[in-house]
């Protein structure tokens, strides 16, 4: 189990796409909302980009960079605000196709925890750290979504 779940946090950033160009759109949103931006896993080359998707939480991976003409993939999805600083939705491992529980913290404004869940007490986390000096990314949605259906 503890496997599957290490699995899921490896698999999330590498895939999706790359940041978007910095705007007056992207700027204000990320200053809206310190968690929107892209943030790097602690002691890893993996990187994620957090975006408002239709008023919820999702994020993309952004490093390692996915392979030319690779659609984005969401791997956080439709995460709901439950608490200051917290949110619940989600968590797509690509590797296997399951969803998981994914809850993420935002410590501090440079700090987040994001958690991932078999079950309620089955969880694994890691610790992330917000990467100053990026431009901010595009904090809306793809325009063409993709269904994720398990094989």
């Amino acid at each position: 189990m503890k496997a599957a779940v290490v699995s899921l946090l490896l698999a999330l950033a590498a895939s999706s796409a790359a940041a978007a160009p910095l705007t007056p759109e992207t700027i204000a949103a990320s200053a809206a909302e310190p968690i929107y931006g892209v943030w790097n896993r602690d002691g890893h080359q993996q990187r994620l980009e957090f975006f408002d998707c239709d008023g919820k939480l999702c994020a993309r991976g952004v490093l390692p960079p996915p392979p030319p003409g690779q659609q984005p993939m969401l791997i956080l999805r439709h995460a709901a605000r439950i608490e200051p600083n917290r949110w619940k939705g989600d968590l797509f491992n690509p590797e296997n196709g399951k969803i998981y529980i994914g809850i993420i913290t935002l410590d501090s404004p440079t700090r987040l925890t994001l958690t991932g869940c078999l079950i309620a007490f089955l969880c694994q986390s890691e610790s992330w750290t917000k990467v100053s000096g990026e431009p901010a990314p595009s904090h809306k949605a793809p325009t063409q979504r993709r269904r994720i259906t398990n094989p």
